[in-house]
C-alpha cells in the first residue's frame, strides 16, 4: 500500500502526531519555564536575602529559593548532617548541600543555626 504524501501545513502535523502545532508551542513554553526551576541549587555563596521554608499544596515543607543558599561552612558539617539524617526515610538518605547563617522558618523566623538545603544522597 502507497502512503499518501503531507505537504505544508499538514506535514507539521503529521510530525506532531495527535498533539497540533499550537499545543506543542504551548508545552515547549511550558517546559522552558519548569526546567530553569529544576536546576536551581545552592550557590556559590549565601545571598543577601535569606531563603524561607514555605508549605506547599501537599503539605510539605520546601525553601521558597535554593539558589539563595551557600556552601555548607566546614564548621556547619556536623550539624547539617545531624539536621539532613532527620529527613531520611524509607533507605533514603539525605545529606547537606547548602548553608544559609539567616534562612527564615515557614513563620518568618531566623533559625538559631542558620538553615540547611538537603539533598538525597
Amino acid at each position: 500500500m502507497r502512503r499518501a504524501q503531507v505537504s505544508g501545513r499538514f506535514a507539521l502535523r503529521a510530525a506532531l502526531g495527535p498533539i497540533g502545532p499550537s499545543m506543542a508551542l504551548w508545552t515547549t513554553l511550558l517546559l522552558a519555564a519548569l526546567l530553569p526551576g529544576c536546576a536551581a541549587g545552592p550557590g556559590a555563596s549565601p545571598s543577601p536575602n535569606p531563603p524561607q521554608l514555605v508549605m506547599t499544596v501537599q503539605g510539605l515543607k520546601r525553601w521558597d529559593h535554593p539558589e539563595a543558599f551557600g556552601p555548607v561552612p566546614a564548621n556547619m558539617l556536623a550539624t547539617g548532617r545531624a539536621y539532613c539524617a532527620t529527613l531520611n526515610h524509607s533507605g533514603k538518605r539525605f545529606v547537606p548541600a547548602g548553608y544559609h547563617p539567616h534562612a527564615l522558618s515557614v513563620d518568618g523566623f531566623p533559625f538559631e543555626d542558620g538553615g540547611f538545603y538537603c539533598v538525597q544522597e
